[in-house]
């Protein structure tokens, strides 16, 4: 059974980027006595594609969550600050117009690095972010190439 999130269950889909289609063209490369080479070879540049991609996703889907959260967030503030109904922490009124603007663009900037850093590593396989599980993969490929030079 796959347990994914997010676009997490693509990283599945490198292990057989890397090991038929890189690691055939590199056991055709090296010859078929370095196959476990080639395999090896191709995991690990499979396990680097999944890790920029990765890194991809979680920078681009975060930054795109973040950004329709705070639109939508914006506009409640400003409707609050409008009506004279905003208080920056309960049982505290701002004085004037102003004073209520300025504490809540101050609450909405740091509202925005927790909501960002919230909605980051979203997309998971087996619970690990798409980009460290390019790390296992790449260090998987280290053990035919470890088995190739032993043999």
């Amino acid at each position: 059974m796959v347990i994914w999130r997010g676009w997490g269950i693509l990283a599945i889909l490198f292990i057989p980027l890397g090991a038929v289609a890189f690691g055939g063209l590199f056991t055709l490369i090296l010859g078929e006595e370095n196959s476990l080479l080639g395999l090896g070879l191709g995991l690990i540049v499979g396990g680097v594609a999944c890790f920029f991609a990765g890194r991809w996703f979680q920078d681009w889907d975060a930054e795109r969550r973040t950004k329709n959260y705070m639109v939508a967030r914006q506009a409640e503030v400003e409707a609050t600050v409008a009506s004279g109904r905003f208080q920056p922490v309960p049982g505290y009124q701002p004085r004037d117009h102003a004073e209520a603007q300025h504490l809540a663009t101050q609450m909405l900037e740091q509202e925005q690095g927790t909501v960002r850093k919230q909605l980051r590593n979203r997309h998971t396989i087996f619970f690990i972010p798409m980009q460290y599980f390019g790390i296992v993969l790449a260090a998987i490929g280290l053990i035919p190439i470890f088995l190739n030079f032993t043999s």
